[in-house]
């Protein structure tokens, strides 16, 4: 992404492979003028307004951390989870390898021909810390159990090659996953299968991909959910052996093809793998293949790294890395479609344990500050030089600047903060944080401390401030504006009735090019985005445009009778022109024997002659039975609260059967910059 000219951008980056990947480490930083350095640059000036909201909120459901199930002290790590709440963990299980402690002992054994499943002590721990914090399980299933495991081909580049017999090995899988099923469990079936099943990016291995997802998840479900299979940069590029199409597109073919004779097939997830390229052409390569006909399928970055294999390795945790990393996650971030952003090397690139010491590196205090900011994005206005990039936001609590260099040379930034709104300005605060060789980065020159650089007490009750920061070449520095140590959106917890499983919504905008063959309107941005935060129980809805729509839901068991849920919306004065707008909450009930019965409360945006269906439970454009909610209206939405009365409108047996439903958050063509934020309980 080429860095744009000065504008109401949010996010202000260089592509990052014009860059020198940066060895040397610059002078000590300036701090407010505290410290100086001679090599630094002339200054450029941002002006961040935190009053002004602008495209995409800083969602933190985005984040996901990722490692491979090899070492007993991914145990032991678990618990700094805590500091940063990541929506996903996603754990490679490599069922030929019997040395994992995860596989310890083996998961699956044949005696007399009879299969026997054993559950072990480590994923038993690993689910249970997991659905503890509401953080989805993802296990990247690669290979066949020992039994079925073709062993003269399992050497690269045949490292998982197709099972000697794929329905044995499928029955196996899934009389061991059903051990699993007390939580919601996401099985990414295969890794990387254009080289890692029969050695070429072919035909062949893609129908055998499709013969082992088709047999494993047919055999794991109903319950969990299915991805499908890891794919990397080099399968979303057209190919002349498939005729200008992508390895990818046609992997998306073979399985529309298999799910029309098998139409219970599960397909909820696309993921993909990328370290070192471009995130948003993977991305697109994606979305070209999904199309919309499967625009209820997220995709997931299952596995990223922004160093190549080879370099990745010895580079985790660095300095550099943490730069480039927030480069990555600006892009993340405004790809709608995008669920979760999972940061790979989650040890030793975020955590390493060392001597029964947590050193928390360069790239963990990074996502920590990202965390930490507010979730609704402030307006960002100035050109950035090359390398370098800026992520503000702001709310009532406390106001955040998150500035990156991924480049080798320091860069002194002036930043002009206005619309500072404090919940208590004689208690307010501005600190300086500081992430380079020399603060806050472990695996290079400092030491464990992660404290302010600088903090200076605030007086009177100014909106507005200017501060002179120099970030490091590489480096990053975060400011913050505050009162309040205690976030009451960012720090929540989730409700603590049982997640099944969450719904998204890819706008078709987002998904499909021209009907020339010309790329989308941008390549990262959507028309709408829709992302249901689970572990702290929030719902994000936003049409960017004057129509689209923007959608998401969860599915919950042990629902309480009542639901409260505070909102706040930012909705255009004058009434929308599409005959599709809503904004509303829709809950749809789901009895033993299906959805049963579907209940919508509106505000005055809504049309009972609109077309467009809601996408699952029990379908249709509105719903069975319309409640009106004050609330929602226009002139009330920009902060209000409501209860859902769950129990009073639900049919009949509905609390004996589990009290579970759907409840989705829905914005249809609101009008150009609408926003909405949901908090659940």
């Amino acid at each position: 992404m080429n860095r744009p000219p000065e504008s109401d951008n949010p996010t202000l980056r260089t592509r990052r492979n014009v860059l020198t990947a940066a060895a040397g480490i610059g002078a000590v930083a300036v701090l407010g003028g505290c410290r100086t350095s001679s090599s630094a640059s002339a200054s450029t000036t941002l002006h961040v307004d935190f009053g002004k909201s602008a495209f995409f909120p800083l969602l933190k459901s985005k984040i996901g951390v990722g490692r491979a199930l090899n070492s007993d002290k991914i145990l032991d790590s678990l618990r700094y989870l805590d500091e940063i709440r990541p929506a996903v963990y996603d754990a490679e299980l490599r069922f030929p390898d019997t040395d994992y402690d995860s596989m310890k002992p083996y998961p699956i054994e044949v005696s007399d021909g009879e299969v026997q499943v054993h559950r072990n002590s480590f994923l038993d721990k690993m689910q249970s810390e997991l659905r503890r914090r509401r953080i989805e399980a993802m296990y990247q299933v690669e290979g066949a159990p020992k039994q079925w495991e073709q062993t003269e081909k399992a050497h690269r580049p045949h490292k998982f090659p197709v099972p000697t017999d794929v329905k044995a090995a499928a029955d196996a899988m899934g009389k061991w996953a059903r051990l699993y099923n007390d939580h919601p469990v996401t099985w990414c079936m295969w890794n990387e299968p254009s080289h890692n099943l029969t050695g070429r990016p072919d035909l062949a291995s893609i129908r055998q991909m499709v013969d082992i997802y088709d047999a494993y998840a047919s055999a794991m479900g109903p319950k969990g959910l299915f991805g499908l299979a890891s794919f990397i940069p080099p399968n979303s590029k057209p190919k002349r052996e498939f005729g200008g199409r992508s390895y990818l597109e046609v992997a998306i073919d073979e399985l529309r093809e298999r799910r029309k004779a098998n139409p219970q097939l599960p397909f909820d997830y696309l993921t993909l793998n990328n370290y070192g390229d471009d995130l948003s052409d993977h991305v697109d390569g994606a979305r070209d293949a999904l199309g919309d006909d499967f625009n209820t399928v997220p995709i997931i970055q299952a596995q990223f790294g922004v160093f190549e294999p080879g370099t990745w390795e010895k580079s985790g945790g660095t300095t550099l890395e943490a730069a480039r990393m927030m480069g990555a996650l600006a892009t993340a971030v405004q790809i709608p479609d995008l669920q979760t952003f999972t940061i790979s090397g989650w040890m030793s690139h975020m955590i390493d344990l060392k001597d029964g010491e947590a050193l928390r590196t360069a790239t963990f205090r990074a996502v920590q500050c990202y965390v930490r900011m507010p979730d609704r994005r402030a307006s960002v206005q100035g050109g950035l030089p090359d390398g370098v990039g800026a992520m503000a936001s702001g709310d009532e609590y406390r106001g955040s600047v998150l500035v990156w260099n991924e480049s080798n040379k320091p860069q002194t930034i002036e930043l002009d903060l206005s619309g500072v709104a404090l919940s208590d300005p004689g208690d307010a605060e501005l600190k300086v944080y500081h992430i380079d060789a020399k603060h806050g980065s472990p695996l290079e020159d400092s030491g464990s401390d992660f404290d302010p650089s600088e903090t200076e007490r605030l007086r009177g009750s100014s909106r507005s401030l200017s501060k002179t920061v120099t970030v490091e070449g590489p480096g990053l520095v975060y400011l913050e504006v505050g009162s309040a140590s205690h976030h009451p959106v960012l720090d929540r917890d989730g409700l603590s009735a049982t997640l099944v499983r969450k719904h998204t919504y890819a706008d078709r905008v987002a998904r499909v090019k021209g009907s020339n063959g010309s790329k989308r309107s941008t390549s990262v941005r959507g028309n709408a985005y829709g992302c249901y935060d689970a572990v702290r129980a929030v719902a994000y809805l936003g049409v960017e445009e004057d129509e689209g729509t923007a959608l998401c839901g969860a599915e919950y068991r042990g629902l309480p009778p009542t639901l409260e849920m505070d909102v706040r919306a930012e909705l255009p004065s004058r009434r929308p022109k599409s005959p599709e707008a809503l904004f509303g909450v829709r809950v749809d009930y789901v009895l033993d024997q299906g959805v049963a019965k579907s209940v919508l409360w509106h505000g005055d945006i809504m049309n009972e002659r609109r077309t467009k269906p809601l996408p699952w439970g029990k379908r249709g454009a509105t719903a069975d039975e319309l409640v009106h909610a004050p609330q929602l209206d226009r002139a009330r939405s920009d902060h209000a609260t409501f209860t859902l009365a769950l129990g009073a409108h639900a049919p009949s047996g509905w609390a004996a059967s589990g009290a579970r439903a759907i409840i989705s958050f829905w914005m249809d063509s609101t009008g150009s910059g609408s926003q909405a934020r949901f908090l659940l309980g």
